[in-house]
């Protein structure tokens, strides 16, 4: 048996964000604490989503400390803050880090105890607190996962959480909320989409339907990240990140990804690193260690993306046409990146390596690499 799962609502396009009030109504409440950060508070896009909730004439508080890898420490605060207020809705207005705070928030919120007593699938026993997300990058596709990531600031590592009771009741992707975004973020996030896409498609889990989500969500990163980056108000090129964003988000979230992500987790919860960055740095390496089992997959893509030039190649060929486009669009919208100027060393490379190994996604990952396999890997992008 095959299982797929979203939220129940999914609105797209301009002007969706008016919807809020009537969402708020039909998930039975009349508080919102709004789950978001400071840049998205400086830049405005906040702003906008607080006057649609006063001119509805619903209460709100907003929740802005969270990180660009949400801790728990993030999460312990925001869930206060609902308390005091008697908040009986979220709202989780960003990227992937405000909407996975959100969606833990609402697990504990409802369920109680710590972050880590949810590691894992299923650990909670109650539906969260009814969650909205809205979605302001066209990336993570946490806005209609189920899946969440919270750092423990201790440790160092990320805590992995899979849960039905986390998943959004609705989301919204609204292209004009991504107008402002800067460019480099542009570009992580869609590097992130495209990493989401490809690890959907080669892993484990992966079946008919994901596989033909997932190859839409690649052509249409490929056909419009770098047309995007160059023409950010462009209305009509957001829209197609976003239906790639969300192609490739419900593919993942309904096969699973890889190591490119199992090694992005060590990386950002070690060195505070953009999640979609640190895919989009590790992704040409993972192919090239998945390919030993992978490459006729692979080759396919290359076939679908660049059908004249690879129709006729063997697939060895056509799997390296489809590692060399991955490699030039990442150095063409700026995400191929040295872990050096992260601050990484070359004695830490071990450490990450370990932690990687330790990520419930390498599992899901078409070949279980060894550790040396992943130090060369990261050894490569120092």
């Amino acid at each position: 048996m095959k299982e797929f799962v979203m939220p129940a609502v999914n609105l797209f396009g301009e002007e969706s964000i008016q919807q809020l009030g009537s969402l708020v109504s039909q998930c039975k409440g009349s508080r919102v604490l709004l789950i978001t950060d400071e840049n998205l508070v400086k830049c405005g896009i906040s702003s906008r989503i607080e006057a649609v909730l006063d001119g509805q004439d619903i209460f709100w508080k907003r929740y802005d400390g969270v990180q660009p890898n949400p801790t728990k420490r993030n999460v312990y605060e925001a869930v206060d803050m609902l308390k005091e207020h008697q908040c009986d809705v979220i709202i989780g207005l960003g990227g992937g880090s405000p909407n996975d705070c959100a969606k833990a928030v609402s697990i504990l919120a409802a369920n109680g105890g710590k972050v880590e007593d949810y590691e894992g699938l299923n650990r909670s026993e109650k539906q969260g607190v009814p969650l909205l997300t809205v979605n302001t990058t066209a990336g993570t596709a946490s806005e209609i996962s189920r899946a969440y990531l919270i750092t423990d600031e201790e440790k160092h590592e990320k805590i992995i959480c899979k849960d039905i009771h986390a998943l959004p009741f609705a989301s919204i992707n609204d292209p004009e909320l991504m107008v402002s975004l800067p460019s480099h973020v542009t570009a992580a996030t869609g590097m992130d989409a495209l990493t989401h896409a490809v690890e959907s498609y080669v892993c484990n889990n992966s079946y008919g339907l994901t596989r033909e989500l997932a190859a839409s969500a690649i052509r249409l990163v490929f056909g419009n990240l770098r047309e995007v980056i160059k023409e950010p108000e462009n209305l009509g090129l957001r829209r197609q990140m976003i239906y790639a964003q969300s192609l490739a988000g419900m593919a993942f979230c309904n096969s699973g990804v890889g190591l490119a992500h199992a090694i992005a987790h060590a990386l950002g919860a070690t060195y505070g690193m953009p999640h979609g960055l640190c895919t989009a740095m590790v992704l040409p390496g993972v192919i090239r260690i998945n390919r030993k089992v992978s490459e006729m997959l692979y080759a396919d893509l290359g076939r679908m993306l660049f059908g004249e030039r690879c129709r006729e190649m063997e697939d060895t060929a056509s799997a390296d046409v489809f590692l060399e486009e991955v490699i030039r669009l990442s150095e063409e919208v700026g995400t191929a990146k040295r872990l050096s100027a992260f601050g990484a060393k070359e004695e830490e490379l071990k450490d990450i390596a370990e932690k990687a190994m330790r990520d419930g996604n390498i599992g899901r990952n078409p070949i279980m690499p060894s550790k040396e396999q992943i130090i060369d890997l990261l050894k490569e992008i120092l």
